[in-house]
């Protein structure tokens, strides 16, 4: 997720957050891989500086949508002192996010 608010924040180009799979052999998918996609048994908010969250979540929708905001209240926010910002409407979503979402959207007849 790539910081896209309406306020100009020093430093936000070097935190895009994404969402990390952990997988069973205790690998991390990266910011380049679609964490819906991997063997996950659990996902971490994550940022391309090299930041990992240590709270895990249940590999699932909900548990995707906790670690993008996970990322903005544990990594985004207090790096760069911007509180209270939301996800969905400051961020631009990770290229996986919407390549997925339009490969998982039903078929125009």
């Amino acid at each position: 997720m790539l910081y896209i608010g309406p306020v100009e924040i020093p430093g936000s180009d070097d935190h895009e957050g994404f969402v990390s799979a952990d997988t069973a052999d205790g690998r991390a998918t990266g910011i380049w891989s679609d964490a819906r996609r991997a063997p996950a048994v659990a996902y971490r908010a994550a940022c391309e500086c090299g930041w990992r969250d240590d709270v895990a979540f249940v590999p699932d929708r909900l548990g995707h949508s906790a670690a993008l905001r996970a990322f903005v209240d544990h990594h985004f926010s207090p790096v760069t002192g911007s509180p209270a910002l939301d996800p969905v409407r400051h961020f631009l979503p990770a290229w996986a996010a919407v390549v997925g979402a339009r490969e998982l959207a039903p078929a125009m007849a």
